[in-house]
């Protein structure tokens, strides 16, 4: 028997009664009160229409009425409809038909929603309904009595609700402290339809508005974006704190290293050494200067011994520092000695043509000591 016959005695009811094919989202049937409810003339008309473009939400619960049905079980809700874009919110009972090629149908009986009471309760279902929030209504043993199409599309119809976490314990500490009466809430990886995720999950003990049992309500929110992004902050600053102490450690080293190849020698009292090892560059030639100036001050030394055996830069440039460290240690009342001037730096200072007048130049480091010493006695 065809679906039209079928449904027969149905086509003169007052009950708004369709049937939609809910894989291709079309309308095959429709009695006289669907096809007013609709402003539609024939049958023809509405199942031309095409439903593609209906929202993720009310696809998510359509397919959880097949799934319903497919066991055969009903489903009832509110919804509202929008025929010539005007609202109409109805109550509508689902159950399973057998189309015309075997396939599983919607059968859908409506009644309008008309007082004032239910036009609020079918506005905050579809608030509800449309809502990002993921939305769960458990009975005390923590079986699913309704899921918002965000909760559906996130965990399925039939998941078990503790079957949502990879650890398990975090749903029964949940519904354990909902029971106590608590507002329970902690963020917890669980899995989804788009893998695994992490949601701030709230629970709360509420009235079963069907039964007036009690129930809990169960709220997901993915955080998953915000937690990445808190540890991308986070792996970033340790990043950040490790370059620091990297760097820390490289400066350390660089000033350990500078101590080694340019220390400061008390050789008499009153009389510092300072043998230069290595390149003078810019840079480093500041350092030293810097440290020596300052232990000039700091020990009152009357005399530096300036050692150039181990200088391995022999440029202009060096020279004029070199030159620069003399009028420096001058200014400061001190009597500076060089010695151990290799050739080739000996050469530079005499293109540049350094000053280095009144300054005793010896061949070697023992040589400036002993006339230090000699200094020292007259």
């Amino acid at each position: 028997m065809k679906l039209n016959e079928r449904l027969a005695a149905l086509a003169s009811s007052g009950i708004v009664t369709l049937v939609l094919d809910p894989e291709r989202l079309r309308f095959l049937w429709a009695n006289a009160s669907g096809l007013k409810l609709w402003k539609v003339e024939s049958l023809e008309e509405l199942s031309s229409r095409d439903l593609s473009d209906m929202s993720a939400a009310a696809r998510a619960r359509l397919a959880g009425y097949v799934a319903r049905l497919r066991e055969g079980q009903t489903a009832e809700e509110t919804w509202t409809v929008y025929p010539g874009g005007e609202p109409v919110p109805l109550r509508a009972f689902f159950s399973g038909v057998e189309l015309d090629d075997g396939r599983l149908g919607l059968l859908i009986q409506a009644l309008r929603v008309e007082d004032t009471a239910h036009v609020a309760l079918a506005r905050s279902v579809e608030a509800l309904r449309h809502a990002s929030s993921m939305v769960t209504l458990l009975d005390a043993q923590g079986n699913a009595l309704l899921h918002n199409p965000a909760a559906l599309r996130a965990f399925g119809e039939g998941a078990p609700f503790a079957g949502r976490f990879v650890d398990p314990a975090a749903a029964e500490a949940l519904l354990e402290a909902a029971s106590r009466g608590e507002v329970a809430s902690r963020e917890a990886a669980v899995r989804t339809a788009e893998g695994e995720r992490w949601h701030l999950v709230e629970a709360r003990q509420v009235p079963d508005p069907a039964t007036g049992e009690l129930a809990i309500l169960v709220q997901h929110v993915d955080e998953t974006g915000r937690r990445a992004a808190e540890q991308t902050a986070e792996a970033q600053a340790r990043f950040a704190a490790e370059l620091a102490e990297a760097l820390e450690t490289v400066q350390r080293q660089k000033q350990e290293i500078l101590t080694l190849s340019a220390p400061i020698l008390e050789v008499a009292t009153g009389t510092l050494a300072l043998p230069l090892i290595g390149a003078l560059d810019g840079p480093r030639s500041e350092e030293i200067a810097a440290r020596l100036l300052h232990a000039v001050v700091e020990r009152t030394a009357r005399c530096i011994i300036l050692d150039l055996t181990g200088a391995a830069t022999a440029t202009a440039g060096a020279a004029e520092h070199i030159a620069q460290l003399v009028r420096s240690l001058r200014l400061l009342g001190t009597r500076p000695i060089v010695t151990g001037v290799p050739p080739a730096l000996a050469q530079a200072f005499a293109e540049i043509g350094a000053d280095l007048s009144g300054v005793m130049m010896l061949r070697s480091l023992r040589d400036g000591i002993r006339a230090s010493a000699r200094r020292a006695f007259n």
